[in-house]
């Protein structure tokens, strides 16, 4: 049976490390053997990892570390080392550098190669800062996540549809939701289609109106909920279509059109206790169709990116946060946030002097950089793009817009400027209330008034 060492006996490594200069590799010799890292031989000698080869990191044609390969004893679990280097960093602290260490195969592409103990030492820690310019053009639905110890990080919209993003207000969240809409712009121009629901009262994402690959921007519960309702009619419309084509998945059909639902600062959507019948049930359809888009939207070309500040069971629905793999925290308060939000704590330990920084949770979890992209810059890029600066002429011809919901085209004659545009979708979230019965502010205030105050926690309607 294997022998461990106590946590203190851990975090002391640092100081039994010999004095001196010794490489590496002697370091990480030495670690192993003050750790215990092994397991007794017949003779009841310890047996610990044997190095195998290093290699040098490359990122381009700098080299940026070096990587360590062991192998281990039968019966050693490599595994556990690699998850007691994340809670102790013996390994990092002993020698002074970022260290990951991993059981993986040299090569992850041969399945046929074994497997090693590998221990990666870098020479300089992630990036406080990553500029967007610094970020590399790539082919297919990608988006930069940002820059990790060995490279940049990215998440594929093909391969993981949904993604969950959370984290405290000016940590990054929304410069890296800017970050993905400038990214996608700028590479799919013509085939990305964005529906934002911004419940900052649009104070973020209202410009964004301007641009031809926003199809809208909701700036309230109601709004959003007129929203989402056509969302799902043309998800609808897009289900009967593909199950007439026997399609499966719009990867593989001829469709090159994506469409991206982004709901910044989810929490807004979420029903309280204290809150009138038909406002619970405005928020809760809300949530199931965003549902909804997370659980059949993926294989239509769906794609939802649903953000919060401070994640609970209430704010990120179990419907969204299964059927998202993608998960991203930046800094976190608590570490019930964090387990909330990537399913392990750690978000609450990211630096707070350093914005951007987060974790992003798949199979594996990796700390990153976010681009940082200034609102001068994103708007020196995106400004071609602007329907003023593209569709005005035609505007002043036909005296609208020519505004895409799917696959059709619908003429919005009333939407000839950006000061209408608005005024359209709040009217269309006014009729939403009375359709779906839910009063205005107006008729909240004037029903106040009618009604007799009465003792109690809430005042509640006649004949209910």
């Amino acid at each position: 049976m294997f022998e461990w060492a106590l946590v203190p006996t851990l975090i002391a490594v640092a100081a039994l490390t010999p004095k001196g200069k010794p490489n590496d590799k002697k370091k990480i010799q030495t670690i192993f053997e003050n750790t215990k890292y092994g397991i007794p031989n017949k003779q009841g000698q310890l047996q610990i990892p044997k190095f195998k080869k290093k290699l040098a990191i490359m990122d381009g044609d700098n080299e940026i570390g070096t990587r360590y390969l062991y192998t281990i004893p039968l019966g050693l679990p490599a595994t556990k080392i690699a998850d007691m280097e994340k809670q102790v960093g013996f390994f990092s602290d002993g020698l002074n550098r970022p260290v990951i260490v991993e059981f993986k195969r040299e090569n992850p592409e041969l399945e046929i190669t074994p497997k090693f103990l590998t221990i990666s030492v870098f020479d300089h820690d992630i990036p406080s800062l990553y500029p967007y310019s610094k970020v590399p053009s790539v082919d297919g639905w990608l988006i930069p996540l940002g820059r990790g110890l060995e490279e940049t990080i990215w998440h594929n919209f093909e391969h993981i549809p949904h993604m969950t993003v959370a984290g405290m207000t000016r940590f990054g969240k929304t410069v890296f939701l800017k970050v993905l809409t400038t990214f996608l712009i700028e590479h799919h121009s013509e085939d990305v289609e964005f529906y934002i629901i911004d419940l900052k009262g649009g104070l973020e994402f209202g410009r964004y109106e301007k641009l031809k690959q926003v199809k809208g921007v909701a700036s309230d519960p109601f709004e959003a909920l007129t929203m989402l309702q056509e969302i799902h009619q043309e998800l609808q419309n897009d289900f009967a279509l593909f199950r007439q084509k026997y399609w499966a998945n719009i990867s593989n059909t001829p469709i090159k059109k994506r469409r991206f639902v982004i709901v910044d600062e989810a929490a807004q959507l979420a029903p309280e206790r204290w809150m009138l019948g038909e406002m619970k049930k405005a928020l809760e359809q809300c949530q199931w169709v965003l549902g909804e888009i997370t659980r059949i939207g993926g294989g239509l070309g769906y794609r939802e990116i649903f953000c919060t500040q401070y994640p609970t069971a209430d704010t990120l629905p179990r419907s969204v946060k299964q059927n998202a793999d993608g998960k991203m925290s930046f800094r976190l308060p608590t570490g019930y946030g964090s387990e909330v939000a990537i399913d392990e704590r750690g978000a609450e330990t990211l630096r707070s002097d350093i914005k951007g920084r987060a974790l992003y949770k798949t199979h594996e979890l990796k700390e990153l950089q976010v681009p940082f992209l200034d609102d001068n810059d994103m708007w020196e890029r995106l400004s071609k793009y602007e329907r003023n600066n593209t569709n005005r002429e035609e505007t002043q011809e036909t005296g609208g817009d020519i505004i895409k919901f799917g696959r059709d085209e619908v003429r919005n004659q009333g939407a000839t400027s950006k000061e209408t545009r608005p005024k359209n979708r709040q009217k269309r979230a006014q009729d939403t209330k009375r359709n779906e019965g839910i009063p205005s502010s107006k008729d909240s205030r004037r029903e106040k008034r009618l009604l007799p105050k009465r003792k109690g926690k809430g005042i509640s309607r006649s004949g209910q």
